[in-house]
């Protein structure tokens, strides 16, 4: 009598339960391997294999090369290397995955994922993930991301993201953002966001902020901002602002301001150099330039031409255009005049 021949299911079944059976301290790593141990095909829990391996749960590994395909989730502590190809129908992990490696529960790293990392739901790391990471819900390293990074609601890094980064609803870095960084809601940067940077509502740099910033409610920079920046409601630093700035309400820095700026409603700085055009009011100490608004107020020095409903100034040196022009430094009699008034 001829005994039935094992489907590849049931063998990778055998093999888990012969597993369970053995202490949680030593991983069973029994396998059918063909030709030989370590190399061509394997079916089952094999420590080391180059080729092609199946596995219900991958537990205890140290290195696969190839091609590694498991139907579970792994055991735990992940440890070991995978070089090659990682396929999960449950999770894909390892200490480290090196390729190309797809996890339909998704891909969990302890050490590090390099390569293309596709994870259906998560993709987590204790370490660093560079190349390509795409996720459904999010991706998450405790050190940088690196490369093409896209979580359908986010991406975190306890590091740095740097590269073509997006998510759905955000992306936070405890270090820097750097590259094209686009946030359904918003980015959050403990340290600097340079690249091209756009946020649905806000974005936050503990750092400078740089090059093309968008955002549909407010940029805020704990340094400068600096390139073109575009806000609905508010561009604000608390280091200088460079650059063209355009915003529906408020741009403000207790540092300077130097460029072009563009306010549907007020200018706030130490000192603004340039152009700067304001639909309701320049609060500044200083002005080089011109400057527009309604209501220019210009407490100590101001060098070029002002032009609004009401200008006025500590100590004018040159133009203010206006219903009601004030210049402090004018001679009794002309420090408030109609229409024009000038110091030179």
């Amino acid at each position: 009598m001829t005994l039935p021949p094992l489907s590849l299911p049931a063998i990778l079944l055998v093999a888990h339960f012969s597993a369970a059976a053995q202490t949680e301290d030593l991983p069973n790593h029994a396998a059918l391997n063909l030709p030989g141990a370590g190399y061509g095909l394997s079916i089952g829990n094999s420590a080391r294999h180059s080729g092609l391996r199946f596995n219900w749960s991958d537990r205890g590994i140290e290195e696969i090369d190839g091609v590694n395909f498991t139907f579970w989730v792994p055991g735990e502590p992940l440890g070991g290397t995978i070089n090659g190809v990682g396929f999960g129908l449950g999770v894909m992990g390892a200490g480290e995955i090196n390729g190309l490696s797809f996890g339909l529960g998704g891909v969990f790293g302890d050490r590090a994922l390099n390569g293309m990392t596709i994870g259906g739901l998560a993709i987590i790391t204790s370490g660093n993930a560079a190349g390509v990471t795409f996720s459904g819900f999010g991706a998450v390293a405790s050190g940088s991301l690196t490369g093409f990074n896209f979580g359908g609601v986010g991406c975190v890094a306890g590091g740095d993201m740097i590269g073509v980064s997006f998510g759905g609803l955000g992306l936070v870095a405890s270090g820097s953002l750097t590259g094209v960084n686009l946030g359904g809601l918003g980015l959050v940067a403990k340290e600097q966001m340079l690249g091209v940077n756009f946020a649905g509502l806000g974005l936050i740099a503990g750092g400078r902020i740089g090059f093309l910033t968008f955002a549909g409610l407010a940029a805020v920079g704990a340094e400068e901002v600096t390139g073109l920046t575009v806000a609905g409601g508010a561009v604000v630093a608390n280091a200088d602002i460079t650059g063209l700035s355009i915003t529906a309400g408020t741009i403000q820095t207790a540092a300077d301001i130097a460029g072009v700026t563009v306010a549907g409603f007020r200018t706030k700085s130490d000192h603004v150099t340039g152009i700067d055009l304001n639909v309701v009011t320049t609060d500044v100490r200083c002005s080089t330039g011109i400057v527009t608004g309604l209501y220019n107020h210009i407490s100590d020095r101001q060098e070029g031409i002002s032009i609004g409903l009401i200008n006025r100034a500590g100590n004018l040196y040159g133009v203010q255009i206006g219903l009601i022009n004030i210049a402090g430094n004018n001679p009794e009699g002309f420090r408030a005049l109609p229409i024009l008034n000038a110091h030179f």
